[in-house]
């Protein structure tokens, strides 16, 4: 979703709606946080020089961003 979206900035409740099918309750944030978390971590370990970042934009949310030479 992030990198159908690159650049974009997406909230927390378009990811969670769109990834799990359901309506926000409020909590969303923390679980896709954690979420968010592991992702960054895989994508580093398996390329650490990757010209693309995961950037929290705060109380809002997401925003794949690439670095294009």
């Amino acid at each position: 979703m992030l990198a159908a979206n690159k650049g974009r900035v997406l909230t927390y409740a378009q990811i969670y709606e769109q990834i799990w099918g359901d309506f926000t309750t409020g909590n969303e944030n923390n679980t896709i946080g954690f979420h968010i978390c592991n992702l960054r971590e895989k994508l580093y370990r398996a390329n650490p020089d990757a010209p693309f970042y995961i950037r929290s934009v705060r109380e809002v949310g997401y925003c794949l961003d690439v670095d294009e030479p």
